[in-house]
């Protein structure tokens, strides 16, 4: 998006009073409350001024599309916001109650599931507890015994294990199948993306051992990689301190700023200074700081080890998804330039394929996606999985998808409970049409 120079004064007026989404050491322990906290969208079509006021805003829980910006404002700081003249919409008067709604998260009890069974459905009606979702995925495997496995790959700054789940069917060799890759929760306060891979992997397992004849052909053909917790520290922190949190946890030296935004992290165009300057920072502070070197968090070591291994596997990585929220994105390479000649040669194949999982989508309950390259639909940036999959690691497919909503007037990060459900649905019906659209690609 684009700002006006004048929402300048939008940022200094809320910047001393409103908790910041990069806290110091000191102040990592301290729940952050938002009650009372209004969310406003700030609408534009000025392309110049962005620059000025990006660092104004980079301590603030925002976000920032191509033609808006939704930020965080504390009560006592309402009035002068209003009285700066912007052309602004607001879309909560209250993030706190809704982050209360959504953190009612019932205990998942195993006993309910025989072992060897898979859980109840009901696991999707609410959030839950990362040690939960552990367990939940322990019980997944386990009723797929005999064709999946969980691996760890090693450790997070904090020390939390990070794991990968691999899929398939008893028909063919897993050294020569194209492998269906996809990440969630890379973003921590995006608990939306850590239900759609459940889900997902759940469809999966379930229509095989239920002779599902479309997904037996899926397992049957493709092996399935799926990372469920990109970033685990983070997810956790938001469920202890600050639900509005976006990056890893890792300190850095000389500041006591932390975290990076491990989707800025990935080692491909890292140095390149996106156009227009982009969603993208060296200071460590901002909510999108790549780190000081490409590649160099804990998470995306372990991560991009993983990556390299399975597109030397068998036929490659034919489908990566990053999942992400929110906005009802489908978004393809790149995000670091919109250049004709920079586009990738099968950005027409590519936008195919997305229409029609778009469509697919739309067939449930009419949500619109809008699909392109991330620095058309979106905004510029570096760094990122999509770019990196298919740059360097030649995956024939490779997406961003920002989930429900479009706004936080819906929702935004705070997504209701009651939206778990069509939003894993939807995506599963995308999933069943590019699985079979993409077998030939």
């Amino acid at each position: 998006m684009k700002l006006l120079a004048s929402a300048i004064g939008l940022a200094s007026v809320v910047s001393t009073s409103l908790a910041s989404p990069t806290e110091s050491i000191s102040s990592r322990d301290t729940r952050i409350s938002y009650d009372g906290h209004h969310v406003y969208r700030i609408d534009t079509n000025t392309p110049k001024d962005i620059e000025d006021v990006k660092a104004k805003f980079s301590h603030l829980p925002t976000l920032q599309s191509h033609d808006s910006f939704e930020v965080v404002v504390p009560p006592n700081e309402v009035h002068a916001v209003e009285d700066l003249g912007l052309n602004i919409r607001l879309l909560s008067d209250d993030l706190g109650a809704q982050i209360r709604a959504e953190a009612v998260q019932p205990t998942y009890k195993r006993e309910l599931s025989k072992k060897g069974e898979l859980p109840d459905l009901s696991w999707f009606e609410s959030y839950h507890a990362y040690e939960d979702h552990l367990t939940y995925w322990d019980d997944l495997q386990a009723a797929f015994p005999n064709n999946s496995e969980k691996i760890n790959l090693g450790q997070s700054y904090e020390g939390r294990d990070l794991y990968a789940f691999h899929l398939w069917g008893d028909e063919g060799n897993s050294e020569e199948k194209p492998i269906i890759y996809w990440h969630g929760t890379v973003h921590a306060r995006e608990w939306i993306t850590t239900m759609v891979v459940e889900y997902l992997t759940y469809q999966l397992i379930d229509g095989y051992t239920s002779g599902d004849t479309n997904v037996t052909s899926f397992l049957n053909y493709y092996d399935f990689w799926i990372v469920p917790f990109h970033n685990p520290d983070g997810f956790k922190y938001t469920q202890t301190t600050n639900r509005l949190w976006r990056k890893s946890r890792q300190p850095r030296s000389n500041t006591t700023c932390i975290g990076t935004d491990l989707n800025r992290n990935w080692d491909y165009t890292w140095y390149l200074d996106p156009e227009g300057g982009g969603s993208v920072s060296t200071n460590p502070c901002s909510e999108t700081f790549k780190g000081r070197g490409p590649g160099d968090t804990p998470e995306n070591i372990v991560l991009s080890a993983l990556s390299k291994k399975l597109a030397t596997t068998g036929q490659g990585i034919r489908s990566y998804i990053d999942w992400h929220s929110y906005s009802q994105l489908i978004l393809t390479p790149w995000g670091w330039s919109c250049a004709p000649e920079d586009l990738p040669a099968t950005l027409p194949r590519m936008r195919e394929v997305g229409e029609g999982v778009a469509r697919a989508i739309r067939a449930v309950e009419g949500k619109e996606f809008i699909v392109g390259p991330a620095c058309e639909v979106l905004y510029s940036s570096t760094g990122t999985g999509r770019d990196y999959h298919h740059g360097v690691l030649a995956a024939n497919h490779s997406w961003s998808l920002e989930l429900r909503p479009t706004s936080s007037g819906e929702g935004g990060f705070i997504l209701p409970p009651e939206q778990i459900w069509p939003s894993v649905r939807e995506q599963w019906a995308g999933q069943l049409w590019m699985l079979d659209e993409i077998k030939n690609d």
